[in-house]
């Protein structure tokens, strides 16, 4: 399974002049050469494609409207998004960006179909981290695409772990540089939610990206008209589902060595950094355009707290949609989850650099 994903890595769909800029900014380990020329040789090859996209669709792209405005779900990574994304994308209205897109941003709208039939041969039946379903059709998130289209994403994380904090500084709170950072990335990432649109053919955007935790004033400025689902976890089931995506990803993807206190140090606060930064712009969002959801009800009552999630935000009529939700809950009922533990000393930290967690949405410790 890891030497498919790393056939698949996702700088292989990068622009060669992000990926060239990446490998200077951040550097890579001389034992992941082979890698690193594996993903120079494909992205090179892919170029041309990605050049004929752009002659060929750039008008049309720079036409198209965002709307009507996204709907985002928001949250840290292991909060459950996917699970939440993957359910209210049943209702026809939304319109997703899909595994195949969000991996293939510069040439998705020339090479579709084939490249879905390839993808299906090649990906998995399962992701690394989870165990759930793995399609080049399902729903993800856009900030793989934003890994190819510039070096702000959260995504290079897993290619370069040891600078973790410097990327997630930068890409995610968009700290440092000035205002450089935020106005490149609204210029990308409104770019590619153009093109996302003009596939969608009128359906309304329907974005899960956990790193749009820190940028609701980012996004409110670029899309005064977009509305949050913000989805907690308990902490300490985050942490440990956290450590455990990084502890999958990082071997089919990574580009540097990181040890693993080093890595537990990054997400102790990366978390930290990510929910300060959420608490600060909530204010930001009037009645009508946020809705707060813990997982556990998700899990428990999820039909309770889809309809909770419709009557707050206005999305229309829920039982209109009940039944397709019904059928995709009752799909699910053979998913099982990983069962992850976590030591005395890991709550005692969770505990202590995420206290704030606790406080503002009542977890027990």
């Amino acid at each position: 399974m890891i030497m498919r994903h790393t056939l698949l890595h996702p700088l292989t769909s990068s622009s060669l002049a992000n990926l060239v800029r990446l490998l200077y900014i951040h550097g890579f380990d001389w034992k992941y050469l082979p890698r690193v020329l594996y993903i120079l040789a494909a992205c090179m090859l892919r170029q041309p494609v990605f050049l004929l996209e752009s002659r060929r669709f750039r008008d049309r792209i720079d036409r198209q409207d965002i709307s009507p405005q996204p709907l985002f779900i928001i949250g840290h990574w292991r909060s459950g998004t996917t699970h939440l994304h993957n359910l209210l994308n049943q209702d026809p209205r939304f319109g997703p960006v899909s595994l195949l897109q969000a991996a293939m941003p510069h040439d998705f709208l020339s090479l579709e179909v084939p490249a879905g039939h390839c993808l299906r041969r090649l990906l998995p039946a399962k992701r690394m981290m989870d165990n759930m379903a793995l399609a080049p059709d399902l729903p993800w998130e856009e900030e793989l695409a934003m890994a190819g289209i510039c070096e702000y994403s959260s995504y290079h994380i897993s290619f370069f772990p040891r600078e973790a904090q410097r990327i997630f500084s930068r890409a995610v709170l968009f700290a440092g540089g000035g205002d450089s950072p935020q106005v490149s990335w609204k210029s990308c990432y409104a770019g590619f939610l153009r093109k996302a649109q003009l596939a969608q053919r009128g359906r309304r955007l329907l974005l899960k990206n956990p790193a749009n935790t820190a940028r609701v004033g980012v996004l409110r400025q670029l899309l005064p008209d977009c509305q949050f689902i913000y989805l907690h976890r308990h902490p300490y089931d985050v942490f440990a589902s956290t450590m455990h995506l990084y502890n999958c990803v990082l071997p089919a993807w990574t580009l540097q060595t990181i040890d693993a206190e080093q890595l537990r140090e990054f997400v102790l606060e990366s978390y930290a950094g990510l929910l300060r930064a959420y608490l600060a712009q909530r204010p930001l969002l009037e009645s009508g355009r946020l809705v707060e959801i813990a997982m556990q009800d998700l899990e428990l009552r999820p039909m309770a707290a889809v309809q909770r999630i419709y009557e707050r935000l206005g999305l229309g009529d829920f039982h209109a949609v009940e039944p397709l939700f019904q059928a995709y809950i009752d799909s699910q009922k053979r998913y099982r989850k990983n069962r992850l533990t976590i030591t005395e000393a890991e709550k005692e930290l969770v505990r202590e650099r995420w206290a704030e967690a606790f406080s503002t949405f009542g977890y027990v410790t």
